[in-house]
């Protein structure tokens, strides 16, 4: 009598213990569920930082694999759409192959990686990735030529601009704009730093004109002007002892050298606003066709 109700009692706890199991992983998969449909709702009212809180409690150690590939995409979206790039690239990069959003995960990670100039991670990003659509190939083809642009790499760019078709609706403008950009680039005859020394030496302010600073080059003309005559007078009236000489004979050797100098660095800095306006250009046409793609 006591050996049958063992294995009985056996079958009791069996069954106590599978169906506590289900209780707890229907819970699980409810509150998951839950979670998830919040933060989606916190980011379509764009409340991206209070998204991330949301994703960022979830506990990801009783998660299947397509609960952890859906928290990844939803925690680094929200860390992308709140500026958090760096943040978003180690989510993003998370989310497996099976995920149905898995090639908008790596186009974005991507772009994070660009932005923050790490180009050689990006790239690897996108020349690992295996995409069967064509506009999705197309895509990678553009954003990897906009960072050859980025890297001034004239030659890799026109390799990737022949995937270019001009006639997809989500990237027709962009490739037209980036072509146009490679064009602006390759033509920039960069000026030299030494010559605009030499002009603004020879004649003050010249140097500033020649970096394209024209009303810099007057700035730096009249007072330097106004000194050398205010000195000469100095010198004409009381000699090269007298301290009127000497004082406006000071300043104006430093006036003078610091519009030599002033020239030199006009060149650099002219050049460096040249090509942050184009990076920030091609940044802004990377990243329109990936929202009208995945939006």
């Amino acid at each position: 009598m006591i050996r049958s109700v063992v294995p009985a009692c056996h079958r009791f706890i069996l069954l106590a213990f599978f169906f506590c199991s289900a209780l707890s992983a229907h819970s699980q998969q409810a509150l998951f569920s839950r979670e998830i449909k919040f933060a989606q709702y916190l980011q379509d009212k764009e409340l991206f930082r209070e998204a991330r809180y949301v994703t960022n409690r979830i506990d990801t150690t009783q998660l299947d694999r397509t609960q952890k590939d859906t928290l990844f995409y939803f925690s680094g979206w929200a860390a992308y759409n709140s500026k958090q790039l760096d943040t978003a690239v180690g989510k993003l990069l998370r989310v497996s192959p099976r995920f149905s959003l898995y090639n908008k995960s790596r186009f974005f990670a991507a772009y994070c990686l660009t932005y923050l100039a790490r180009q050689p991670e990006a790239q690897q990003v996108l020349q690992g990735q295996q995409l069967g659509d064509s506009t999705e190939i197309e895509m990678r083809a553009f954003q990897l030529a906009g960072m050859a642009l980025l890297r001034r790499d004239y030659n890799t760019f026109e390799q990737y601009q022949r995937g270019f078709t001009y006639g997809s609706y989500v990237l027709e403008k962009e490739e037209k704009n980036m072509a146009a950009y490679y064009k602006g680039l390759r033509s920039y005859k960069s000026k030299s730093p030494f010559l605009a020394g030499v002009y603004s030496a020879v004649l003050p302010g010249a140097g500033k004109f020649y970096a394209g600073k024209k009303r810099q080059g007057i700035a730096a003309f009249l007072p330097v002007i106004s000194l050398a005559a205010v000195t000469y007078e100095a010198y004409r009236k009381g000699g090269v002892r007298s301290a009127r000489f000497i004082g406006f004979g000071s300043l104006f050797s430093v006036f003078y050298i610091g519009n030599i100098w002033g020239s030199v660095l006009s060149v650099k800095v002219k050049e460096k606003e040249f090509y942050r306006a184009y990076d920030n250009k091609i940044l802004f046409d990377l990243h329109i066709p990936l929202r009208n793609l995945y939006n």
